[in-house]
C-alpha cells in the first residue's frame, strides 16, 4: 500500500491499496505519542512527569531504551526515545504513566482512532509488536499523521530528530530519509517480519508540503 497527500489541501496525489488492512508495526507509536500529547494538554501528566520502567515494560522485545527496571526519565525524554529509537519498553511505560495500565491506554487509543474516523484501525498494544488484531491502513496512518501535525505542531521536532542520547546510549533514528532526502521534515518508520518495512514521511520543498505512506516495502530503498 502507498499513499501521497498534499498536506495543505488534503488532496490525494497518488494512492495504491490505501484502504487495505495492514499491520502498522512501530507506526503504532504515532498514536501512542498523540495520546501522550493529548494527556499533557489535558493536564493529566506533564512533560516533566517521571516515566518509570516497570517489569512489564522491561520485558518487551527490542528495540529498547537500555533502561533497567525501576529506572525513570521525564516524559519529554521518553517521547524522544519513543519516536527516535522506537523503543518498545518506553511505549509501555508511557502507557502505564498516562492511563494507569497498558490495557486502559490501548482502550483510549482505540477510542481516539474511532473519534478520528480511522475506520480500518484497531490497536492491541502501544508499541506495534506483532499481534493479530493490530491493524490499520495507509489512509488511516496518513490521517493520524495529519492530526499530529495539526493538533500538536509544537512537538514536530521530535519526529525530525536523527539521534538522541540517553546516558551512555546514543540512539539513532531508522529514518534514513532525514539524512538523505532534501526537505524531509520527519515522521516514523516501522518494521516487523509480518508487515515488511513501513514508513510515514513528511517533506517540505519549494513551498509544498507532502506526506507519504509506504507499507510493506521489501527494502529500505
Amino acid at each position: 500500500p502507498r499513499l501521497l497527500v498534499d498536506m495543505d489541501t488534503g488532496e490525494v496525489l497518488f494512492a495504491e491499496e490505501a484502504g487495505q488492512p495492514w499491520h502498522p508495526a512501530s507506526l503504532t507509536k504515532l498514536m501512542t505519542a498523540y495520546m501522550a500529547f493529548a494527556a499533557v494538554q489535558a493536564g493529566r501528566i506533564t512533560l516533566d512527569t517521571p516515566i518509570t520502567i516497570s517489569r512489564k515494560a522491561w520485558n518487551q522485545a527490542p528495540s529498547k531504551s537500555g533502561l533497567k527496571v525501576g529506572a525513570s526519565i521525564t516524559l519529554r525524554d521518553a517521547l524522544y526515545v519513543l519516536i527516535v529509537k522506537s523503543a518498545n519498553d518506553i511505549a509501555v511505560a508511557i502507557a502505564e504513566a498516562v492511563s494507569g495500565s497498558e490495557g486502559a491506554f490501548v482502550a483510549e487509543m482505540n477510542q481516539m482512532a474511532k473519534a478520528m474516523g480511522l475506520s480500518a484501525t484497531s490497536f492491541v498494544d502501544p508499541n506495534g509488536l506483532h499481534a493479530d488484531g493490530q491493524v490499520t491502513s495507509a489512509r488511516d496512518l496518513a490521517m493520524l499523521a495529519l492530526y499530529i501535525r495539526r493538533d500538536y505542531p509544537q512537538y514536530s521536532d521530535m519526529f525530525s530528530t536523527e539521534r538522541v542520547r540517553l546516558g551512555k546510549f546514543n540512539h539513532q533514528t531508522n529514518n534514513g530519509l532525514l539524512e538523505h532526502f532534501a526537505g524531509t521534515t520527519g515522521m516514523k518508520t516501522g518494521y516487523i517480519c509480518a508487515s515488511g518495512l513501513n514508513i510515514v514521511a513528511t517533506v517540505e520543498r519549494d513551498g509544498r508540503k507532502l506526506l507519504a505512506v509506504v507499507l510493506g516495502g521489501s527494502s529500505a530503498r
